[in-house]
């Protein structure tokens, strides 16, 4: 039996943060929130897809992502983000992001991205 995947939830903003977690929890996906990136890439873990915001003080979302692909990891990188500038989104995709969904995000779409990067959701 595999064991269950596990999203990271990386955003500064603590009610983005507390509501895709609830969200994941919800739905029985394990996750588990960082408030920065900086914090999720010294945290020791096995994720298996990281759902980032854009815009955070010190690294941002397209940083972390280059970071973690400069690093070897092929693990899947939705961003859930109020920015809508073209450029960063054409910048993301080029990256190897899975997803861009801006906020509000829709649950349900949300959901059927993870379902469709996770195998074991």
């Amino acid at each position: 039996m595999s064991r269950p995947s596990v999203i990271a939830i990386v955003d500064d903003d603590e009610a983005v943060r507390d509501a895709l977690f609830d969200l994941l929890q919800v739905e029985g996906m394990p996750a588990r929130a960082f408030d920065g990136a900086a914090a999720f890439l010294q945290a020791c873990g096995d994720f298996d897809c990281v759902i980032t915001d854009v815009r955070m003080p010190e690294i941002d979302g397209i940083e972390l992502q280059r970071r973690l692909r400069a690093g070897g990891s092929a693990m899947p990188v939705i961003y859930v983000t109020s920015c809508d500038e073209e450029v960063l989104r054409a910048r993301a995709f080029q990256g190897g992001a899975a997803g861009w969904f801006t906020k509000p995000v829709d649950d349900a779409q949300l959901l059927g991205m993870l379902k469709a990067v996770l195998p074991s959701c």
